[in-house]
């Protein structure tokens, strides 16, 4: 919340500091976050300050900035198909996740805001010394699937997932979202996959013919 004392044709004074006759005494600036079982305990975000009357108005967009950074980002969940536990050697393995965004709902020096992460791009590293694959795509299951690997040998490894997420914010009220800067990024694996190679056997024609 923002507040002033203003007395024309002299100086101020505001809670222990003084302004000159072109600046305007502004309170200091705190930010509550909405929170399971109501709002958080009110942060110092920026002292008390004198301000030249021409500055603009708080700046929400740096605000939200660093609401994004300090953001708990829940992880991509990872899929991959076969979906038991096991692979063979030179068959595709199967790998997606959801492209779901992440929101919270806070409230920035009074304002209700609302902060999301939207993931931007995947990194898939199958576990077996190979490069990890890059995409912006999330995959999709079988028979529709874009993201896959075929293990050369056999043995076991587990995949792993490296979300890329961008911030944006939007104003309660407004439908529009917006841009901030930077990137955060989340991890998350598979379990212990076992490579298995299948092999050809002759068997005995128990039926004759």
């Amino acid at each position: 919340m923002l507040a002033e004392s203003c007395d024309e044709g002299h100086r101020l004074a505001y809670t222990g500091i003084e302004c000159e006759d072109d600046e305007r005494a502004v309170g200091a600036l705190f930010e509550q976050r909405r929170e399971a079982g109501g709002w958080s305990r009110a942060a110092l975000v920026e002292d008390e300050s004198c301000l030249a009357e021409r500055r603009e108005q708080i700046d929400i967009p740096a605000a939200a900035a660093r609401a994004f950074q300090e953001m708990q980002i829940e992880p991509s969940r990872l899929s991959v198909q076969p979906p038991d536990g096991w692979t063979l050697v030179n068959v595709d393995t199967i790998a997606y996740t959801e492209a779901e965004h992440r929101t919270v709902s806070t409230e920035l020096f009074g304002i209700p805001v609302d902060i999301r992460a939207v993931p931007s791009s995947y990194s898939w590293d199958f576990g077996d010394q190979s490069a990890p694959l890059r995409t912006s795509d999330p995959g999709a299951p079988y028979p529709a699937h874009s993201i896959s690997h075929a293990y050369t040998k056999a043995g076991s490894a587990t995949i792993s997932l490296t979300t890329t997420w961008h911030g944006q914010f939007r104003v309660a009220g407004d439908p529009t979202w917006r841009d901030v800067p930077g990137e955060a990024t989340t991890a998350s694996s598979s379990g212990s996959l076992d490579i298995l190679e299948a092999r050809a056997r002759l068997v005995e024609d128990l039926y004759g013919g």
